[in-house]
């Protein structure tokens, strides 16, 4: 199977559903308004239809609009209010980084290897614990307020291959950005049914008709209200039709995902068995759960599930993993968790830390955007107390701080002194601590650190992520290596609420940005001058602008305070030019057919200031 090809096809399709989402609306009030006009040309016009009467049109059609429109946006309002809030809703609870159960501590400890493996920030964990069925979700607006949760019957039957393979599913319906537009589909869903209940109660007016006069009036209006519950009832069948559909075809991508990220089609597989399995003693959705049907890793059941069921076949997803497939179901057993709390991807052992390797791509030619996407990939591991760290607010900020930390005593001390108010010390004697371990890492590290240090930062008051940003501020470049602040900044600008720069924008203009980020990525490099030279040529190839320069800057003008400056420039550009930039950034970094670890964290670097994921191919 080409999973590349399998996630592009899919992308395609699923457009087409979603306009045929839309044209479901369409034909929904465009009916609403023929059947006006001719019951008002039966009625009134004596048999005359006459299709231009723009205040029936708005009668009619224009408040069926405002009521579905009104009532989606209402919903959509509720549900953006994050991951955390909608797994709360549908009955699931967050589970502590302190948890001694050690089923949920393996699930924490797999959410935070595909945090590493798709380039993200670790999503908020949660775990329904009523639901003894294997199943699991992500909701949230984007990967800044993502929630993964999972049912006590997935921790309790599942092996970690298999919980792995499920876990890796749903962050590529994070890193997919299916997340945002399922929201929209449950505020469609909510708008349509709005539209029925509408209707509803226009009928009930019938019961308040207490004479003559009045039923003259209720009569009619009783008789439109049924018109529009038909029609609403109508609206909803079909949306939840397309719904389905959306959702089926998001469920292949996500699947095809799910094993670019693990490497192992065999345990997603495995997950999908064991649910086919249990289907005999599944048990009935929730009318929430029903509503929300398409978040779900499979189908919770439900009324005519044949129809409205938003999962394709298990069978077909088993098939499309595994082709020799052969039907046979097995037995599924209990699975006890064992403390192998440090295992790696696959259920590798990682008791020491593995160096990311440095990649190749196929030479002499221009990579693509899948090669640019595998060479950035983080395939190392990072050590237990370090990830420890990383999920506690004042762990946190020590990691950040220490990574930034100068090696010289003086200038140290200084920087200890900005940071001193910062928890009442607690931080500084973290960082101190935690600097060994942090000087050990090695290359290419410190980016996947910072992306599962965002959710402890993400628990800081306002008032504490201020402090805490003015003493990174103060620190500036002024660091050993200066791009680690560069790292560091970029994450805080994508991952933290309310992190924003101050002040006016820089005054550079766009080719004088391109040309000076483009040239700090090559610089990175550690590739002669004259091949640094080619790396940048390339880069400006892919940009196509012929007011911009082939000739790199010279090394004394990459600053990278500056870089950061640029970086706000190119940022306020559209999608399609920060994707083409990073792109433009990747071959530059490819030309000699190697990433190395540093190349690796300043286009990561540059991909997040630019709000471009790498976690499924260079997309917004």
């Amino acid at each position: 199977m080409n999973f590349f090809r399998a996630q592009d096809e899919a992308r395609g399709r699923t457009t087409k559903l979603v306009v045929l989402l839309v044209l479901a609306i369409l034909m929904l009030t465009g009916s609403l308004y023929a059947i006006a006009v001719y019951g008002k040309g039966v009625y009134l016009g004596r048999g005359r239809l006459d299709w231009l009467q723009p205040k029936l049109f708005l009668a009619t059609s224009g408040t069926a609009l405002v009521v579905i429109l009104g009532t989606s946006w209402w919903r959509i309002s509720e549900l953006a209010k994050g991951g955390a809030f909608v797994a709360q809703s549908l009955g699931a609870r967050p589970v502590s980084p302190h948890t001694k159960d050690l089923a949920e501590r393996r699930y924490l400890n797999i959410v935070e290897e595909m945090s590493l493996a798709a380039g993200l920030p670790m999503p908020a964990c949660f775990v329904v614990d009523h639901d003894t069925t294997i199943n699991a979700f992500a909701a949230g607006n984007n990967p800044q307020d993502a929630a993964v949760a999972v049912t006590r019957g997935s921790l309790t039957y599942l092996n970690r291959d298999e919980l792995q393979g499920v876990i890796a599913h749903e962050f590529s319906h994070i890193g997919n950005g299916d997340m945002k537009l399922n929201l929209r589909i449950i505020g469609s869903i909510a708008g349509l049914t709005a539209l029925s209940q509408l209707g509803y109660i226009m009928m009930r007016l019938m019961q308040h008709a207490d004479d003559k006069d009045s039923a003259k009036v209720a009569i009619p209006v009783a008789l439109a209200g049924l018109i529009v519950f038909l029609l609403g009832l109508g609206g909803v069948f079909f949306a939840r039709i397309i719904q389905a559909s959306v959702s089926r075809q998001r469920e292949y991508l996500a699947d095809a995902s799910a094993v670019q990220f693990t490497r192992n089609p065999e345990g997603l597989a495995g997950a999908l068995k064991k649910i086919a399995g249990l289907k005999g003693g599944q048990r009935e959705a929730s009318t929430s759960e029903l509503e929300t049907q398409h978040l779900f890793f499979s189908s919770t059941g439900g009324f005519m599930e044949f129809i409205f069921s938003s999962h394709p076949p298990i069978g077909d997803r088993i098939r499309r993993l595994l082709p020799a497939f052969d039907g046979v179901i097995p037995d599924v057993e209990l699975v006890g968790a064992s403390d192998e709390l440090v295992a790696g991807l696959s259920g590798r052992q990682a008791s020491a830390v593995i160096p990311p390797p440095i990649r190749a791509v196929r030479a002499h030619r221009i990579p693509t955007n899948l090669e640019i996407q595998e060479a950035v990939g983080f395939q190392g591991t990072l050590p237990m107390e370090l990830r420890a760290s990383a999920a506690d607010s004042i762990g946190a900020m020590a990691i950040v701080l220490g990574l930034i930390l100068r090696q010289n005593p003086e200038l140290r001390a200084q920087q200890l002194q900005t940071a001193r108010g910062l928890a009442g010390g607690e931080v500084i004697a973290e960082a101190l601590r935690l600097a060994p371990l942090l000087a050990a890492l090695p290359a290419g590290s410190r980016l996947p650190l910072l992306d599962l240090s965002m959710p402890a930062l993400r628990q800081l008051s306002k008032a504490q992520l201020a402090l805490f940003r003015l003493a990174i501020q103060k620190v500036g470049f002024d660091a050993n290596d200066g791009l680690i602040v560069l790292l560091v900044q970029a994450s805080m600008r994508r991952y933290l609420d309310d992190v924003g720069r101050s002040g006016p924008p820089p005054l550079v203009g766009l080719s004088a940005s391109y040309a000076l980020v483009l040239s700090a990525v090559v610089r990175t490099s550690r590739e002669t001058a004259q091949a640094q030279q080619e790396a940048f040529a390339l880069g400006v190839a892919e940009l196509a602008r012929p007011d911009l320069s082939t000739t790199i800057l010279a090394e004394s003008d990459v600053d990278l305070q500056k870089v950061d400056e640029a970086l706000m420039v190119i940022a306020a550009q559209s999608v399609f030019e920060r994707r083409r930039f990073v792109r433009a950034c990747g071959v530059a970094m490819l030309h000699d057919d190697l990433a190395e670890a540093a190349e690796i964290e300043i286009l990561r670097a540059v991909a997040d200031t630019l709000g471009i994921t790498f976690a499924t191919g260079i997309r917004a």
